[in-house]
């Protein structure tokens, strides 16, 4: 209880993540008589993963779609394709949105590359500003549960689930919440009573189409290449940033040398942070391993609460809470350890339970105080944080009903892994 109350602490102090979990498994080891040596040795060993290197590589892939030129060819070509409809301006930011994350793999990612183009747009079509943002930052959020995510291949290397299936496994799911936040935009659009753009001539549809090719296939040759087995995810990954690189330079030929650098450096930075989180998290859990804490919670959770619905509530809604304090990769890696023995007596499959949680976690950054979509969204849109606030809550709503049918449906988790792979 001591180190809890410690990491919350820390955290509300605004501590980094990777400082808190750090210091905190410091302070357990000592409590519980272990040697320090253990920390070195277990944040060296959490990163000394094949699987792992694919982290930095879909980040430096995003960063990389984004600056050469990818992102605004797929969101003209959403625009000009459902521009038209009732709510056709922000149903196309969603499009985007989804487009985007199965090239970036992060959330945070894909508010900054659909919002910075989106947000404005939007504005000048006389959305108000607040259904803007809101919009565009739950849509963000799909960046980790359409595959390739790099949060659920996290979990799968710490529940020691193949990652191809969980990739797979995100599909419809993602999907299916991409339709439950257009049909909200439609309605929204349709109640306030919006005027859609005129339609685009079919000569230009098929231009936007054509600009854009290069940006659709890449997450076919990514993810169709980890399904049927030509290749790794994390090799996978290296493939993202050849082609990337290939079309940033020759194709659409907004990259160059200068562009690159400066790519390079902030890929660097944020893939930094997420490998030292991993690592710090890495002490925590190999703590609450040796002192057996998932095994306790779990024989107390199944004391408590016998009836497995009930049981699945109370997991989505601590989940819920941790998101919204915790980076999702960081909630995986200390939360999977603890929740997998009892979903796994409840004979919940852990591929679906990892897109369960994932979801959780995406609803997460949309929620404050640290919902980390929020702030980016935030800085995207130059909009005060309450605003954005604001605009997520309907969002926010919608998509805890589409988790709720996500988790009593496991079908829409292992249909796809199950026709593939059996």
């Amino acid at each position: 209880m001591i180190g809890v109350i410690i990491f919350v602490f820390l955290l509300l102090l605004s501590t980094p993540i990777a400082a808190a979990l750090g210091l905190t498994s410091i302070y357990a080891i000592l409590d519980s008589g272990n040697s320090l040596d253990n920390v070195a040795r277990n944040m060296f060993a959490g990163l000394d993963s094949f699987t792992l290197m694919a982290i930095p590589f879909f980040i430096f892939a995003g960063d990389l779609m984004l600056s050469g030129g990818t992102s605004k060819r797929l969101i003209n070509m959403a625009r000009k394709i459902v521009g038209w409809t009732t709510g056709g301006l922000p149903i196309a930011g969603v499009i985007s949105s989804m487009f985007f994350a199965a090239l970036s793999g992060s959330s945070p990612a894909t508010v900054a590359a659909v919002g910075g183009i989106m947000i404005p747009s939007l504005k000048e079509a006389n959305y108000s500003t607040k259904f803007a943002v809101g919009l565009i930052c739950a849509a963000g959020s799909l960046g980790i549960i359409i595959p390739p995510s790099i949060t659920l291949l996290v979990y799968g290397v710490i529940a020691e689930v193949s990652i191809s299936e969980l990739f797979i496994a995100g599909v419809i799911p993602g999907i299916f919440i991409g339709l439950v936040l257009i049909v909200v935009s439609f309605i929204i659009a349709k109640y306030q009573g919006h005027v859609p753009d005129e339609r685009a001539p079919f000569k230009e549809v098929a231009k936007a189409s054509i600009d854009a090719f290069w940006g659709l296939i890449m997450p076919i040759i990514v993810l169709g290449g980890i399904y049927f087995g030509v290749f790794t995810p994390t090799e996978a990954a290296a493939v993202a940033i050849v082609y990337s690189m290939a079309i940033g330079f020759f194709v659409y030929r907004e990259l160059n040398i200068r562009v690159l650098f400066q790519v390079t450096k902030r890929s660097v930075i944020t893939a930094s942070m997420v490998m030292l989180v991993i690592a710090s998290a890495q002490v925590f859990s190999w703590y609450l391993t040796i002192e057996q804490i998932p095994n306790q919670i779990a024989s107390q959770a199944l004391n408590f609460a016998s009836n497995p619905i009930m049981l699945m509530l109370i997991i989505i809604a601590v989940l819920l809470i941790i998101g919204m304090f915790m980076d999702p990769s960081a909630a995986v890696l200390i939360m999977a350890p603890l929740f997998l023995p009892i979903v796994m007596e409840l004979g919940v499959d852990p591929v679906h339970f990892g897109i369960i949680m994932i979801v959780n976690l995406a609803i997460g950054m949309l929620t404050p105080p640290f919902g980390l979509n929020l702030f980016v969204a935030a800085g995207v849109g130059k909009t005060p944080l309450t605003t954005v606030i604001n605009g997520t809550l309907p969002f926010i709503l919608v998509m805890i009903i589409a988790l709720l049918v996500i988790t009593f449906t496991p079908g829409m988790s292992t249909y796809l892994p199950s026709f593939l792979y059996d």
